[in-house]
C-alpha cells in the first residue's frame, strides 16, 4: 500500500481529469498547495493532454486556471485543490518501481534504467515524476528523476560527475526569467540537469518527511535587496529551497523558483532580491513573492 500523505512532487488527478503536482510537504486541512500543469483536450502532444503551464516560476503560475487562496499563517496566496476534488493520488516512488518492474521500451525509459543501474542509485529512495508518473509521455518526453531525503541527495551530489550540458535550458532560464545569459550560465547545474543518452534529465531531490502546517507565522514587511554570503545545506535543494543569508544582519532565504536552489547550495557570495516578511522571531526573504519577484544569483 502506497503511503496516504502528500509530498512534494506527488500528482494529483481531480474528477475532472485535470492533472496537478504539489509543491510542498506541508499542506493545511482539507486541500493541498498543488498547481495545475494538463488538462485533457484529445489534442494535446501528451496522449491528449495539453500542458497549461508550459514555463516554470511565480509569474506564469499565478496566472494558471485554477483555485487560489489566501494562507493567513504565511500572508501570501497559493494555488491549491482541494482533498475532496481529488481522484487518484500518484506517487513517484510507486510510478519508478513500476518502470523497473515493467521495462518498457522507449527512449526515455531505457535511458532512465540504464542511469539508474549506471549510477547506482537506490530506487528504495527514488521516484519518477511529470508525464513519465503519468503515464502520457510521448517520444521526445524528458525524464523527472526524484531523489528522495538528506542522504541520498548529498550522497548523489556528491558522487554524480555531471551530465552533458543542456544549452536549451540555459536559454529558456534566459527568456522566461527576463536575466542575462551569463547569469543564466552562472546558474546552470550539470548535475541537476542535462542530457543522458540522447535525453533531457532533471534532478529533483524532496525531503521524504512531511511537515506540520503553519510552523511558521509570517507578516509582510516590504522588500528588500542585498548583498552577503549565503549558506546552504540539504534544505537548500528541496522546495522551496531555505538556506541562511550573512548580509548586514542574518536572514533566512526561502525561494520558491527552483532554478536559485543549486546557488543557495554551499557557500558563496551573492545578490538577492524578494520579499521581506516578518517570520515568528526571524526575518525571512521570500524570492518567488507575486508582487516583489526576486532573485539568488552568484556574484562574480
Amino acid at each position: 500500500m502506497g503511503r496516504d500523505y502528500f509530498l512534494d512532487k506527488d500528482a494529483l488527478v481531480d474528477k475532472q481529469g485535470n492533472i496537478y503536482f504539489v509543491f510542498t510537504n506541508y499542506n493545511p486541512p482539507g486541500y493541498l498547495f498543488a498547481y495545475l500543469k494538463y488538462v485533457y483536450t484529445s489534442r494535446g502532444l501528451w496522449k491528449g493532454y495539453e500542458r497549461v503551464l508550459p514555463y516554470y516560476g511565480v509569474k506564469r503560475l499565478i496566472k494558471l486556471p485554477q483555485r487560489f487562496d489566501y494562507e493567513p499563517c504565511y500572508g501570501v496566496t497559493y494555488p491549491v485543490v482541494y482533498l475532496s476534488e481529488v481522484k487518484e493520488h500518484l506517487r513517484p516512488e510507486e510510478g519508478l518501481e513500476k518502470i523497473v518492474r515493467e521495462s518498457p521500451k522507449d527512449k526515455a525509459t531505457e535511458a532512465l534504467i540504464d542511469f539508474i543501474y549506471a549510477h547506482e542509485i537506490d530506487a528504495r529512495n527514488a521516484g519518477v515524476t511529470g508525464s513519465l508518473l503519468l503515464g502520457i509521455a510521448h517520444e521526445n518526453s524528458d525524464v523527472d528523476l526524484v531523489i528522495y531525503g538528506d542522504k541520498s541527495s548529498e550522497d548523489f551530489l556528491h558522487s554524480f560527475p555531471g551530465f552533458q550540458r543542456d544549452d536549451d535550458w540555459i536559454l529558456e532560464t534566459s527568456r522566461n526569467y527576463g536575466l542575462s545569459l551569463e547569469v543564466a550560465k552562472r546558474l546552470y547545474n550539470n548535475k541537476t540537469r542535462g542530457i543522458y543518452k540522447g535525453v533531457k534529465f532533471s534532478v529533483l531531490f524532496v525531503n521524504e518527511k512531511p511537515r506540520r502546517y503553519c510552523e511558521m507565522v509570517c507578516r509582510q514587511a516590504g522588500e528588500i535587496e542585498t548583498k552577503g554570503t549565503i549558506y546552504g545545506d540539504v534544505k537548500a535543494l528541496y522546495y522551496p529551497s531555505s538556506a541562511v543569508l550573512q548580509a548586514e544582519k542574518e536572514y533566512e532565504v526561502i525561494s520558491f523558483e527552483g532554478i536559485f536552489s543549486s546557488v543557495m547550495y554551499g557557500a558563496r557570495k551573492v545578490s538577492v532580491k524578494g520579499a521581506l516578511m516578518q517570520c515568528n522571531d526571524k526575518e525571512v526573504i521570500v524570492v518567488g513573492d507575486r508582487r516583489v519577484g526576486g532573485y539568488v544569483t552568484p556574484d562574480m
